[in-house]
């Protein structure tokens, strides 16, 4: 029979034995525990952002979440935002097999666009920032409209006006216009005047404002509107034409005119017949070269009307212009008459000022068999200037009075160089 003492030295080894084996089953549980929580981890880190930002309005998708887009994901039943409100949100994206949590921040660094108008007001009639207002967006439908600056209500005139425009994110916009601060109300509309009518050549370029000015009993500098949408350049006819003119009350003037477009015919010979048909009935066979060129320089002046011209660099259309429709500018008139002149067997040469960034202006030499005289047809409204047959003191002497008139080159033009 075995001793006490053996039996008792077994059994202790059994549980030494034990308690080791339990020790590494533990263990061996915790490591298999650690390496599946490690292989999740790894795993969300690099299928999904923990973090979207978009801009205010942008559509968002479960996917976008995803660093491979090329996997399905959708959003969880419980996931609630709305990308038409900043904000942060929780986000639950499902991409079998796995569900992951993610945060969406919805930010808005889109400032305002803000168009704003001028307005005309009594005192009585003070405005609220709003009323500069005509339009204004953003991705936010709550846009924030106030004065940027302070206003000095106390005196009338055009008061400076600055208006903003601010987002619930703060962002800003500010624009610039006007307050016409006036005592009572302007209720007279502007005028419309000057050459509505215009002729003008197939296929060649129009200025349909040159000629037209608008007045106004408050207003300055006031913009002509044309309505030109009827009008072929290309194709003869005559075309309606609408001018109109608005004052900052509100008040409208409404012109219209005629836009005549014509084919393009002239030639020399055409010139030389229209010249011809004129001087058959004001020349007399026993007329001077000064008394024809009287009559000319009288002819001119009563048959041609005074209109701006697209013609200047072609004497023979310039010319063919005032012969053919009646009306021309100063250039028309310098080519009538050097057609006239010519066809008169009238000595004649060209001239022209020295021409600036606003003045240009031509008239014609002759020499009638004691030398050289200035031949100026085109009307002015000086009524005391005759432009007929002047010597050259005369009308240098005339140019240094009225603004350098006729202020011309010597070193081209040398016809009265001593």
């Amino acid at each position: 029979m075995e001793s006490t003492v053996n039996y008792r030295r077994r059994k202790n080894k059994r549980k030494r034995k034990n308690r080791l084996l339990i020790f590494i089953g533990v263990v061996a549980l915790f490591l298999a525990f650690a390496g599946v929580g490690a292989y999740f981890y790894y795993d969300y880190s690099n299928r999904v952002y923990g973090t979207c930002v978009v801009e205010l309005g942008e559509p968002v998708q479960a996917r976008d979440f995803l660093k491979d887009e090329s996997k399905e994901a959708e959003f969880t039943p419980e996931t609630i935002f709305s990308t038409d409100l900043a904000g942060e949100y929780k986000i639950g994206i499902i991409s079998k097999p796995f569900t992951y949590e993610c945060t969406l921040q919805v930010q808005d660094t889109v400032a305002p666009e803000l168009t704003v108008q001028p307005l005309t007001r009594t005192r009585e009639e003070i405005p609220e920032a709003k009323d500069f207002v005509e339009s204004v967006s953003d991705l936010s439908n709550d846009v924030n409209i106030y004065y940027a600056e302070s206003i000095n209500f106390d005196s009338y005139g055009d008061i400076p006006v600055k208006i903003a425009a601010e987002d619930p994110s703060g962002n800003r916009t500010t624009a610039d216009t006007v307050l016409h601060l006036v005592e009572e109300y302007d209720i007279t509309p502007p005028i419309i005047e000057g050459q509505l009518d215009k002729i003008v050549y197939a296929g060649q370029g129009v200025s349909f404002k040159t000629g037209v000015v608008v007045t106004d009993n408050v207003d300055t500098n006031i913009e002509i509107e044309v309505d030109s949408s009827h009008v072929n350049i290309d194709v003869p006819g005559e075309y309606p034409i609408i001018y109109t003119a608005t004052d900052s009350m509100g008040n409208m003037d409404l012109a219209e005119g005629t836009i005549t477009v014509i084919e393009v015919i002239y030639s020399e010979d055409q010139v030389n017949e229209l010249a011809d048909a004129v001087l058959a009935d004001i020349i007399k066979p026993d007329m001077s070269d000064y008394d024809k060129a009287h009559a000319i320089y009288v002819w001119i002046q009563g048959n041609i009307g005074y209109s701006e011209s697209e013609d200047h660099g072609d004497w023979l259309k310039g010319a063919y212009d005032g012969l053919k429709n009646r009306h021309g500018d100063c250039y028309n008139y310098f080519a009538v008459a050097k057609a006239l002149l010519t066809r008169a067997g009238i000595k004649n040469e060209d001239i022209e000022i020295i021409p600036t960034a606003t003045r240009h202006h031509y008239w014609n030499v002759i020499d009638c068999g004691e030398g050289w005289r200035h031949f100026d047809t085109t009307p002015r409204t000086d009524k005391t200037f005759k432009g007929f047959y002047i010597t050259d003191e005369d009308l240098m002497a005339y140019s240094s009075e009225h603004y350098r008139s006729h202020n011309y080159d010597r070193e081209v033009y040398t016809y009265f160089n001593e």
